[in-house]
């Protein structure tokens, strides 16, 4: 009876020991769409680089803006300063201080300074587009692995199914090997295509657990995890039925919402408005002050005073470094001109070829449905035939590869047309 509270014991701390089993789950597309966008450290980079961009552009407004100074400067001398005028007359103590509070707002520099804060946020939301784009590619990638994943998986179950089939016909075609009926040959003929069909399952295997590493890798979550798995993505199937849009109607739509193509305009804009600061840069720096100053310890200056003016100041000669900054400048709003138009023909050819795979895809689809139609009704043909002694093992084993061909080649097409619908949806930046 005493040892019943020790094996209890024991059982605990056993059970206890044991590591717990990850928790099932099943992701559908846009949960691990999600789960990628929320972990990727390069987009958590672009985050942060949009949040520089913007400080920086803040930055300089804040800098239109008047400035207000403080000081205060105490100072102990070695001893106090006195006049003789018949008597010791002190006009300055031994210690003194000094207040200052003082106010400036830059006048002429405000021209400068708005092309300047013009050019800062448009670099912010340069870099807002390029983690937009990020965002979209890192999207697509995810969304062409998931359908990559589950391609592998149907070619998987046709590969078995066939070898499955034919493994009926080895043990068919070895019993009538027995009766005499077959040769060896023919038996022999039967297995070698049973271990093509184990082949074809082994090879759809591996491009599964490619796609499979790949999927959570982008996602974020450990590649070897196996209680994570995957809902069929049925939306994006059913996206490639939708009709394609015309070329000229691609072209328009990319170059409206790519956010690419928003990033590169953004940065010739930028690029523009910093070469228009550094134009009136050139110009003399002209500001309004005012300031407050209050002295102890010395008679020469009164105790209280104020004073309200107006300050200029120009580099008449500094080697011409202002005016090649402003070259420099128009060369780079040249170069981000330049750019900005190389990006729309590369989105413009990009779409057209985008179309153009997305048409033949679906054009594929049709035309493996009308095959595969054609190559059951020749198996049950030949099978038929086969049983009725008017048609051989190897017509019988030509019909199945042809119909099991058929069936790999459907699947291809259907998933093919499906990652082609994402690649374009991706090229015409509609997500």
């Amino acid at each position: 009876m005493r040892a019943r509270p020790v094996l209890t014991s024991i059982a605990t701390l056993l059970l206890a020991s044991v590591p717990a089993v990850a928790e099932a789950r099943t992701l559908t597309v846009e949960e691990a769409v999600q789960l990628a966008l929320d972990n990727n450290p390069v987009l958590q980079s672009g985050a942060a680089r949009v949040r520089g961009d913007e400080a920086s552009a803040k930055s300089v407004r804040s800098r239109m803006l008047p400035s207000i100074h403080v000081t205060d400067e105490f100072q102990h001398w070695d001893s106090p300063f006195s006049i003789n005028f018949g008597q010791p007359f002190t006009v300055r103590d031994q210690n003194t201080n000094t207040f200052t509070a003082a106010v400036d707002q830059p006048l002429l520099q405000l021209l400068y300074g708005s092309h300047d804060l013009s050019a800062r946020s448009r670099t912010a939301e340069a870099s807002g587009a390029a983690l937009e784009a990020a965002r979209a590619e890192l999207r697509a990638q995810v969304e062409t692995y998931f359908v990559q994943v589950f391609e592998a998986r149907a070619l998987e179950q046709i590969a078995k199914a066939s070898e499955e089939e034919l493994g009926e016909q080895v043990t068919i075609a070895e019993a009538r090997l027995k009766a005499g009926v077959l040769t060896q040959a023919d038996v022999l003929r039967v297995q070698v295509s049973a271990a093509n069909a184990k082949e074809q399952e082994i090879q759809a295997h591996g491009q599964g657990e490619v796609a499979r590493a790949n999927l959570l890798g982008r996602i974020g979550l450990p590649i070897q995890d196996r209680s994570v798995d995957f809902a069929p993505p049925t939306q994006l199937l059913a996206q490639a039925r939708a009709a394609l849009p015309s070329g000229d109607a691609a072209e328009r739509i990319a170059l409206q919402q790519r956010p690419e193509v928003k990033q590169r305009n953004l940065e010739a804009e930028s690029a523009h408005e910093n070469e228009r600061a550094r134009m009136y840069a050139l110009l003399p720096d002209i500001d309004a002050e005012g300031a407050f100053i209050r002295t102890d310890g010395s008679i020469f200056n009164p105790a209280n005073a104020a004073f309200v003016g107006v300050k200029a100041q120009w580099a008449i000669w500094e080697w011409g470094a202002s005016n090649y900054t402003r070259k420099a400048a128009e060369a780079q709003a040249d170069s981000a001109h330049f750019n900005a138009e190389d990006q729309k023909r590369r989105v413009a050819i990009e779409v057209a070829s985008d179309l153009a795979q997305a048409t033949s895809a679906a054009a594929a689809v049709d035309v493996a449905r009308q095959t595969i139609t054609s190559a059951e009704e020749a198996y049950r043909v030949t099978k038929a035939a086969l049983q009725a002694g008017t048609a051989t093992t190897t017509d019988l084993l030509d019909a199945q590869a042809a119909l099991t061909q058929a069936r790999l080649n459907l699947t291809r097409a259907e998933y093919e047309d499906a990652l082609s619908r994402v690649t374009l949806r991706r090229g015409l930046g509609t997500r």
